[in-house]
């Protein structure tokens, strides 16, 4: 014997019973395997604890013969609350009267005392196992009601029977049609079909019922007021037990408003296509005009840029040959020094290289203040040089930005872009090689000629 032990927890039992050494052996035998058990010594007690534990008790088993109120009296006043809850009488007795009230009380069965565990266990267990059943069912029904009262209130729902007549239609019909449900019940199906659907369509529903499938598509309906809805439509049948059709159930989804935005989308779709078109065609010579005016304006950078590139090859030859020029000028005071040395002894020598020395020493100075000047002068001409064209470059990505703005989407101007990116690029370059000249001056020149440069710049 095989006993579902999960099924017997999930259960509490009432057990009555008169005979105090019967109740404590059988109600501690019960706790083992029901989730909590009840205990009362007669009819009376077995009625107070059942209505004070009515939400909590599952079974019953009870005893006939009791004082007070015997177990037939019990049962009919806790009919009287409850009309369902199982019993299960234990009794010495198997007179017919007894088998007749047990009938009329619905008493799910009966053991004869002496109890024999196994039989009362297996009874226990058949209980236990419809009452779990019962409860997957009620629960079943309740997701399915909770399904059916969503689709009920977002849908429209139509019920007909075995011949496609209407015997339901839901709030939300009548409100979308204006039809009544009076209106509408007995009419077939297709009394709902408007003009404008082929009449194949319905045939097509007629022949899928017959066949007991489901029928999907989309329907145009009429209105109370010759008007039309548009719905996504989907019919099941409806089966007994036998799994004969007994009707089917037809859910729409109203998507008249849907579709009616869509071919508003779609018009002012194509009315957005022939404006841009004939603006298209308006501003194509306005297109012309801007990108001339972009060529030109590269044009004049490309010379814009060419001149500075002229002005720095004269900058940088100029500075070559001062830088050639103070060399010189320094070799010969060094060689004058050497000749000074050599001649030491002869004072009227001396003198005179004194006097040759003191000369070239102011001639270097010159030379010296020479390169000063034109070395500061060829670093402001560079800087001015770098800002007018940095400007110049700013201008031009500004009137390149402005361009782009009205040009939009036309491909030329990204083709227009990309060269006065080009040349952009192009001129940073160049003001790059500009600083690095620059920085090259400053590294060619002489060393103590830099010191006092900055030492001078510093006063």
């Amino acid at each position: 014997m095989t006993i579902n032990k999960e099924n017997l927890k999930k259960l509490n039992a009432l057990y009555v019973e008169d005979d105090d050494s019967i109740r404590k052996e059988l109600s501690g035998m019960l706790s083992n395997f029901f989730g909590k058990t009840y205990t009362a010594c007669d009819g009376k007690d077995g009625l107070e604890q059942y209505l004070k534990n009515q939400n909590e008790i599952n079974v019953i088993i009870s005893d006939i013969n009791m004082p007070y109120l015997n177990g037939t009296e019990m049962v009919k006043k806790i009919r009287e609350v409850n009309k369902t809850v199982p019993v299960i009488f234990t009794t010495a007795y198997s007179d017919t009267q007894f088998l007749s009230d047990a009938i009329k009380l619905k008493v799910y069965e009966y053991i004869i005392k002496p109890i024999d565990i196994r039989a009362l266990l297996v009874v226990l267990d058949e209980l236990a196992t419809i009452l779990y059943q019962n409860e997957l069912i009620n629960n079943q029904n309740s997701e399915l009601e909770k399904y059916k009262d969503v689709i009920d209130t977002n849908n429209i729902v139509i019920k007909t029977d075995e011949n496609l007549k209407i015997v339901y239609v839901n709030e939300l019909f009548c409100h979308t049609t204006e039809f009544s449900k009076d209106e509408l019940i007995g009419k077939d199906l297709k009394y709902l079909r408007h003009k404008d659907t082929d009449s194949k369509i319905y045939d097509d529903i007629y022949e899928s019922i017959n066949l007991n499938k489901p029928w999907k598509g989309r329907i145009k309906n009429i209105t109370k007021e010759g008007g039309s809805y548009i719905s996504d439509t989907y019919i099941i049948t409806t089966l007994n037990d036998n799994q004969e059709v007994t009707g089917t159930l037809c859910v729409q989804n109203d998507i008249t408003e849907e579709l009616n935005k869509k071919r508003e989308i779609q018009k002012a779709l194509i009315k957005d296509k022939g404006d841009i078109f004939i603006k298209s065609k308006e501003g194509s010579a306005e297109q012309t005009v801007t990108i001339n005016n972009l060529k030109h304006d590269i044009k004049d950078l490309k010379s814009k840029i060419k001149s500075l590139q002229t002005q720095r090859d004269k900058s940088l030859y100029k500075i070559e040959n001062l830088y050639k020029e103070n060399k010189q000028l320094k070799s010969e005071l060094n060689y004058q020094k050497s000749i000074q040395q050599k001649n030491k002894l002869d004072s009227t020598y001396s003198l005179k290289a004194s006097k040759e020395n003191a000369d070239l020493k102011i001639k270097v100075k010159k030379l010296n203040v020479k390169l000063e000047d034109t070395i500061e002068h060829y670093e402001k001409k560079c800087r001015q040089l770098e800002v007018n064209s940095q400007m110049e470059i700013e201008d031009l990505e500004q009137e390149l930005h402005d361009i782009k703005t009205k040009l939009g989407k036309i491909d030329n101007a990204e083709m227009m872009s990309q060269k006065i990116e080009y040349w952009k690029e192009k001129a940073k370059a160049e003001a790059k090689k500009v600083e690095s000249l620059e920085k090259e001056i400053m590294r060619s020149a002489d060393r103590s000629l830099i010191n006092k440069i900055f030492s001078l710049t510093k006063k």
